[in-house]
């Protein structure tokens, strides 16, 4: 076991703070480390100083370590391809794909004209716009209809606020169109003479929809659509035939479609169908009919289509995919003669492909007992059906399917450089009963070093928020980790969409404490069946799966060993207090707004900040981005400040905030190896 070394932990000051509320006091005497200043440039002394101890303090613990860190950044970077290319996507006469060289960061985009075998044209090499840079990230990238201009957006600082770019692939210089502070999607008019965007407010809300012509300065954009409900959020995407534009306006539980024709000047969005509350929908075109995926009367969803063109609130939608009570219809995708549904059957992947003209049905079977898999169309003219397949033992592996005669041919094997033998290992699917509820639980182990009795350490990961499933698919970090003994377990708990969308509503609001009873069912279901033991299990979750972590670990702390939480979400009642915070107010669709006294007091009752309390708590790394939109960098510094006030024992908190890095950490990949090694260093330091 790793031995400490002398420094001591950063010592946060208190400082008197409290708001009422319901006519009750809050108090929360580490509120002076949320800084004024942000989202921008924080310069207040106190915080900076703070912060930078607790990072000294971090390298510190983890300096003894660093031998052992770099082995294990030498090997998952031995698991990764370093030269490495994609499948080729067919546009027209195009063939696009990125490819990335064995000493470089990031990817770089190609194209070759007519066939495969081409001279390549590199579109976007992204290591030249990163240079100099401590952090570069790429939003939208979008090629113009006619294949001469390429549109990207790019972020330097993590805070996800893009600057949108376009490139002359003819004569290779940039025109002078330059929009910033934009997020999602960009989409191009036929005629080229323009595009279509969605910029970022103040508070990072994107509630308008733009559109830029070529040539014209950014300020004099026409605005095409505006929300004024600030608990929604807008993004675009474009129909698979490539005619229409769709806006869609959402909140967590309903939206509304706007849509435009892409081959027309129009500008004014027409409306599909009406906002109601917990009704979700989309829509698609296959050139000649509008399709709408929906849960209206269809808990599980169902396809409507019409022959409709001129869409409008009273369009005639008739039962096309008709709802199904025992499977969950996550999505669908078109090409010009076929349907692909992506169902979920008792939390598994199903794969329907459906004929438009015949009706006839297949459906697409895998053998692993766990597993993720998903259809789409890689090009609609075309027929280009693809399937993505991976398992925790079985690296990725993408398919062109071919209806008429049922057959799958491999278009990529993810590669294991340092090899990797599938037979060694062994993929389980258990349930844990939850108040009588079955949570599946995804399982990997190593054949010859997994013993049945309770002595192998366990490594369970969990989220379970906003309808977001965690698929077992592979993992580099656990290869390292089954290698060494440990049981590496996914929790695909209430409050995800992984056993349907009832799945996900059956823990929000004001049934949310069922995410956090189902992951400690889960770990101590795998105790009894002697997977591991109590004490011997890490745990780990990130953004809302932080506060998964911080809220098992004030329940039981004596379960677990070690816990890792990235930019955990961990001061949920007073984040969702502050509507002066950028995405609180589209956040009260997920976890209820505490303004109304039942939701304060329920979320004041399970949030892992204000119920950290003086007992023993496990070892515990922690890691936050200064820049981060999402979580704001301070939640995670006030909950370590509490718990090394109130905690009981001597275990480790080791607490690193990412200086130049926002929400989804660092952006280059061997740095990202390096963070997933520290990640997996700590660990193991608690392991013999």
């Amino acid at each position: 076991m790793h031995k400490f070394t002398s420094l001591k932990p950063a010592a946060a000051k208190k400082i008197e703070h409290s708001v009422t509320i319901h006519d009750q006091e809050v108090q929360d005497n580490y509120h002076w480390l949320r800084s004024d200043s942000w989202p921008n440039k924080i310069e207040d002394k106190d915080i900076l100083d703070h912060l930078n101890s607790e990072n000294d303090y971090y390298q510190e613990f983890m300096a003894p370590l660093s031998k052992q860190k770099e082995e294990l950044f030498e090997e998952l970077k031995g698991r990764i391809k370093l030269s490495d290319q994609s499948t080729y996507s067919k546009k027209d006469n195009y063939y696009y794909y990125n490819r990335i060289e064995a000493d470089k960061d990031y990817p770089i985009y190609c194209r070759k004209k007519d066939n495969i075998e081409s001279t390549e044209e590199i579109i976007l090499d992204v290591n030249k716009i990163a240079k100099g840079q401590k952090f570069t990230a790429i939003g939208a990238i979008s090629i113009s209809p006619d294949h001469n201009f390429l549109a990207y957006s790019v972020d330097f600082a993590g805070d996800e606020r893009f600057t949108l770019k376009i490139y002359n692939l003819t004569t290779k210089n940039f025109l002078s169109d330059e929009i910033p502070e934009i997020g999602g999607n960009v989409i191009w008019r036929k005629d080229q003479s323009g595009l279509y965007y969605t910029p970022v407010d103040e508070k990072w809300r994107r509630n308008e929809v733009k559109f830029h012509k070529i040539g014209t300065n950014n300020e004099k954009d026409h605005l095409v659509f505006k929300e004024s409900d600030h608990l929604f959020s807008v993004n675009l995407c474009k129909s698979s035939s490539e005619s229409y534009l769709f806006i869609n306006t959402g909140g967590h539980d309903s939206n509304e479609v706007f849509y435009l024709n892409l081959n027309k000047s129009d500008l004014l969005p027409k409306p599909i169908k009406k906002r109601q509350e917990q009704i979700e929908y989309s829509i698609d075109h296959d050139g000649k009919n509008f399709y709408q995926y929906t849960n209206d009367n269809a808990k599980n969803f169902q396809v409507l289509k019409t022959e409709d063109q001129d869409l409008n609130t009273k369009s005639q939608w008739n039962e096309y995919i008709p709802h199904d009570e025992h499977k969950y219809l996550s999505g669908f995708d078109l090409t010009k003669h076929f349907i692909l549904l992506n169902y979920t059957n008792k939390g598994l992947p199903e794969l329907i492909v459906k004929e438009l003209k015949s009706g006839k049905e297949k459906i697409i079977d895998f053998p692993d007992a766990s597993y993720s898999a998903s259809i789409y169309a890689d090009n609609f003219f075309e027929d280009d059906m693809r399937i993505s397949y991976s398992s925790l033992s079985r690296p990725a592996t993408k398919y062109q399917y071919s209806f008429y005669d049922n057959k799958l041919d491999i278009l990529k094997i993810q590669e294991i450089p340092s090899g990797l033998d599938s037979n060694e290992y062994q993929v389980e699917r258990v349930m844990a009963d939850s108040e009588g509820v079955q949570v599946p639980v995804s399982l990997f182990y190593k054949k010859s070093l997994f013993k049945q009795d309770g002595s192998n350490p366990l490594y369970l990961y969990g989220y379970g928020s906003y309808g977001l499933s965690i698929p077992p698919s592979f993992r580099n970090s656990a290869i390292s980790l089954v290698n060494r003994g440990f049981v590496f377990a996914i929790a695909h708990i209430r409050g995800g969409d992984d056993l349907g969308h009832d799945w996900y509503k059956a823990a929000k609001f004001l049934n949310k404490k069922r995410t956090f009873s189902d992951f400690i069912t889960t770990a101590e279901h795998l105790c009894q069946e002697k997977y591991t033991k109590e004490g011997n299990i890490v745990i780990a979750g990130g953004s809302a799966g932080g506060m998964l972590m911080g809220n098992v670990i004030n329940q039981c702390p004596e379960l677990f060993k070690a816990v890792i939480a990235h930019v955990p979400f961990v001061d949920v009642l007073n984040t969702m207090l502050d509507e002066d915070l950028p995405l609180t107010p589209g956040e009260f669709k997920e976890w209820g707004n505490p303004k109304e006294k039942a939701y304060f007091d329920y979320i004041q009752s399970y949030c892992p900040y204000s119920n950290v309390k003086a007992q023993d708590y496990p070892n515990i790394l922690v890691t936050a981005g200064l820049s981060d939109p999402r979580v704001g960098y301070w939640e995670a510094a006030k909950w370590v400040a509490k718990l090394r006030e109130l905690k009981t024992d001597d275990n480790k908190i080791i607490y690193k905030t990412n200086m130049s890095f926002g929400h989804q950490g660092a952006s280059g990949r061997f740095d990202y190896l390096k963070e997933t090694a520290e990640d997996l260093v700590f660990a193991l330091s608690y392991f013999k």
